[in-house]
């Protein structure tokens, strides 16, 4: 029955670790991005760190719901070299849903799933924080489920470091609420798993992306949605004024239809 009440639990914190339905307006904290690889809005390139996936890296494992996860030699991950030219055509009609070139899922400190891409970040992963998504869609939807990941996943001091670069907004507050949510859940990151799937909603602005996470529930599925802002160079998540509104439950759903299939395939 604990385990029963555990697993609802987690559903609602990475089910929809989230904010239900919410509007933001970004104000002022935006600015030039200058470490991405030039795109259709100009941006400038950096070149990722070569990946140590194939190189040191362990055998594959599975999430709990049997999705392909790679090993890196580094417990907090490894990144991918990133090439700009192989993003998602603006032209596609899936755009919004479609999954970033050469997705991959990584187990990171023995537990939570993060996704990594050769196209659309991250291009760094700096003392456990991943940095450099790119300017997209792709890069809102990879920022989101990297910030729940290494948040739930890593070790003190470094999931506090994740909050306070990887959400904008909570202060103090958000830290707080985190580490009595992680003490409440041992072993939390274990629910953080690979989507069934993932869309960016319509509307999409390069300073404002209201990311979708289709998750499996006890009853079907649920969704997660994730306002992500563009701020410093980056990806964050918009906290809501009110921190305790990210403990919601998630929207259930029937049906993961209109979603893009973000499960690696190799």
């Amino acid at each position: 029955m604990r385990a029963t009440r555990t697993l609802v639990l987690l559903l609602s914190i990475i089910a929809a670790v989230v904010i239900t339905v919410f509007v933001l307006t970004v104000t002022g904290g935006d600015r030039t991005d200058t470490n991405q690889p030039p795109d259709q809005g100009g941006q400038r390139s950096t070149t990722g760190v070569p990946s140590t996936t194939s190189s040191g890296a362990r055998p594959p494992t599975v999430d709990m719901f049997g999705n392909r996860l790679e090993v890196p030699a580094e417990e907090a991950g490894a990144v991918l070299p990133q090439r700009a030219e192989d993003r998602v055509d603006p032209a596609r009609p899936d755009y919004l849903s479609a999954p970033p070139d050469q997705l991959q899922w990584q187990r990171i400190w023995g537990g939570a799933a993060v996704p990594v891409s050769g196209s659309d970040g991250p291009a760094r992963i700096d003392a456990g924080v991943a940095e450099g998504f790119a300017r997209t869609p792709q890069g809102a939807a990879l920022a989101a489920m990297d910030a729940i990941g290494r948040v739930y996943a890593a070790p003190d001091p470094i999931w506090r470091d994740v909050v306070r670069e990887r959400f904008y907004g909570g202060g103090q507050p958000l830290i707080d609420r985190f580490a009595r949510s992680r003490a409440d859940t041992p072993g939390a990151s274990r629910y953080v798993t690979v989507p069934e799937g993932v869309r960016i909603q319509s509307g999409y602005r390069d300073d404002l992306a209201v990311v979708q996470l289709a998750v499996r529930s006890t009853t079907g599925y649920a969704i997660a949605t994730w306002p992500m802002v563009w701020v410093e160079g980056d990806w964050r998540v918009r906290v809501p004024e009110d921190v305790e509104s990210l403990w919601r439950p998630a929207t259930p759903t029937a049906s993961v239809s209109g979603f893009g299939d973000w499960k690696a395939r190799s």
